[in-house]
């Protein structure tokens, strides 16, 4: 795959955010790649966004206009799913941005790595006025916790905390699935994502019934099927505003997220045989059932548990063992952290291009 031979589909949702258009559409415009199409997916805006937008097609064609029902986002998402023609796909919130070289680098990467189905980059968090995201940007929305867990969201995770991948790296399959199962995403979000069109559409659509959890209950399934490439570089900017569905208190979410990662570990076992025994699949879902936890005793035996499960390891892998707690400790990531080095599932660096 080389920039020459490929198209990339770009689904722009959009409901009124006529003050984010021009940056966005900005951004677009100034890919130093340029064979895309910009799928703008508009539910009825009453800002003058649809204005905006027709304005924008009249002096470029690669913007095709769909006014969609309004019915969310994912709902709009899954008919650009439907009118995506191009073999990679993009995902573009409204009120983010990307460096001029996004689409070019990732996909060179991902013409290093055909066996990836995802090219994904690390995220620069900007504030309203687009300068990179303080502290004092969010004071007024988040709790100081929140404001230091967001602004080291920004790297992709790997499975280990105290780990930093600084070369391009191919994440093989199901190890971004797997990270899943620590309770979180291993994307801060989907603007950091270049996707084959072909995996994309294998996930199946967005949810439209779960909320907040649909675009992690996606990636889940998209991540089960393909592995990815990573770029540690910041090539995507996401910008706070403070009332971003992922900062919104949703009591819900957590439940679904535990719902998608037992649904999806029996298709997991049988895709990839001798993967993960019962045993494993137990250790997996263990973070979700301590977070999930209604009584303090209930939650002391989930932790127990997990004491148990890393006595066990001890004695098998001692060194190996100790070095994935002293790491991790014995919180939601030391579970996956096991299971992701027992089997040897880990990133492999890519050679420079010479």
């Amino acid at each position: 795959m080389t920039a020459k031979t490929v198209k990339v589909s770009i689904l722009l949702p959009s409901l009124n955010a006529r003050k984010f258009l021009e940056p966005r559409v900005d951004s677009l415009r100034k890919q130093t790649f340029s064979d895309w199409e910009a799928i703008v997916l508009d539910s009825h805006s009453t800002d003058g966004s649809w204005d905006f937008f027709q304005s924008i097609a009249g002096t470029d064609p690669r913007f095709r206009l769909h006014q969609v029902p309004r019915e969310g986002l994912y709902a709009a998402l899954n008919r650009g799913l439907e009118l995506a023609t191009g073999d990679l796909l993009y995902i573009a919130p409204i009120d983010d941005t990307m460096a001029p070289q996004f689409f070019a680098e990732m996909i060179e990467a991902l013409g290093r790595c055909l066996d990836a189905g995802v090219a994904v980059c690390d995220c620069l968090f900007i504030n309203q006025d687009g300068r990179e995201l303080l502290p004092q940007d969010m004071a007024a929305r988040l709790s100081k916790r929140k404001i230091r867990n967001l602004l080291k969201s920004g790297p992709v995770r790997t499975s280990l905390p105290a780990i930093r991948r600084h070369t391009v790296n191919y994440r093989p399959p199901p190890y971004d699935c797997l990270l899943h199962f620590t309770g979180r995403s291993v994307y801060f979000s989907l603007t950091q994502l270049l996707i084959r069109t072909t995996s994309a559409k294998a996930a199946g659509f967005f949810e439209t019934d779960v909320s907040s959890a649909a675009d992690f209950r996606w990636l889940v399934r998209l991540t089960s099927l393909t592995g990815s490439i990573h770029l540690p570089k910041r090539l995507a900017t996401w910008r706070f505003h403070g009332d971003q569905l992922s900062l919104v208190r949703d009591n819900s979410r957590l439940g679904s997220m535990y719902e998608m990662c037992q649904k999806i570990l029996p298709p997991l076992r049988q895709r990839y045989p001798g993967l993960l025994t019962d045993n494993d699949c137990e250790l997996l879902l263990l973070p979700y059932k301590t977070a999930l936890a209604r009584s303090i005793i209930r939650r002391l035996g989930y932790w127990f548990e997990s004491f148990a499960h890393l006595c066990a390891n001890f004695f098998r892998q001692p060194l190996a063992t100790l070095r994935i707690f002293f790491q991790t400790g014995i919180g939601k990531d030391f579970p996956v952290a096991i299971v992701l080095r027992r089997k040897k599932l880990v990133p492999r660096e890519l050679e420079p291009i010479s």
